[in-house]
């Protein structure tokens, strides 16, 4: 990051989140200056914590499945943050629940049910029996607003696909303080933070103890060696 955006960046967290916030901001934005430096929060939502779902005071709210046909129709418009890399995890058996409010689109949330999802490039996590990882939420401009972030972690614990699942698994970046907030607001609880520092070609993953005992097992590995790893 150049010096001057970086300057930008710690006063604006400065104001929004206090000045904890932003010497945190501040010391990732140096050490980005020597090595290659992130730093993500674990975070997880129980079912039994989940919050009830807002009172809908911008329209009908609904979900539905979608399917690629749907997702290639969002991805010819604009704003809708529909890529190759989201199709090819559809493919691969991720799945997308769409927002809708009066029957019109109006984001999504992604969840990945087979146990072991990739949160960084080159980072596999291996979750407990019957966790959902949920991801790459969204919501488009026209419906900011209107409730749709704490309402989808709802939809997707009571959508008839996961019913029986015992909650849900995300992450947020260390400095990212505005969906920390956020993401405690849904009912998330943080779980332990992941550290992944690179030098060069060299790289080092650590981790908290604490995502151990939840059951969380990180593994810096190709994706094939996790799936075997994580086989019974």
């Amino acid at each position: 990051m150049h010096p001057r955006a970086l300057v930008g960046t710690v006063l604006q967290t400065r104001r929004r989140h206090g000045l904890a916030a932003a010497a945190g901001t501040l010391l990732e934005g140096l050490a980005q200056i020597f090595v290659r430096l992130e730093c993500v929060q674990i975070i997880m939502l129980e079912r039994s914590r989940a919050p009830a779902p807002p009172a809908q005071t911008g329209g009908r709210f609904g979900a539905v499945l979608a399917d690629e046909a749907t997702l290639r129709a969002l991805q010819a418009q604009e704003d809708w943050g529909i890529d190759a890399v989201k199709l090819a995890a559809l493919r691969a058996g991720d799945q997308c629940l769409l927002s809708l409010v009066d029957d019109r689109p109006a984001g999504y949330t992604w969840v990945h049910s087979r146990g072991l999802p990739e949160i960084l490039p080159g980072l596999w996590l291996r979750l407990p029996p019957g966790w959902l990882y949920n991801f790459a939420a969204y919501t488009h401009p026209a419906f900011r607003g209107s409730g749709l972030q704490s309402w989808r972690h709802a939809a997707v614990l009571q959508h008839p696909a996961w019913q029986g699942c015992a909650g849900l698994v995300g992450w947020v970046r260390a400095t990212n303080h505005a969906s920390r907030r956020g993401q405690r607001k849904s009912g998330y609880v943080p779980a332990g933070w992941i550290v992944r520092v690179g030098l060069g070609p060299w790289q080092v993953t650590l981790s908290s103890s604490s995502l151990a005992r939840r059951g969380l097992v990180c593994l810096p590995t190709p994706v094939r060696s996790a799936a075997a790893a994580a086989a019974p």
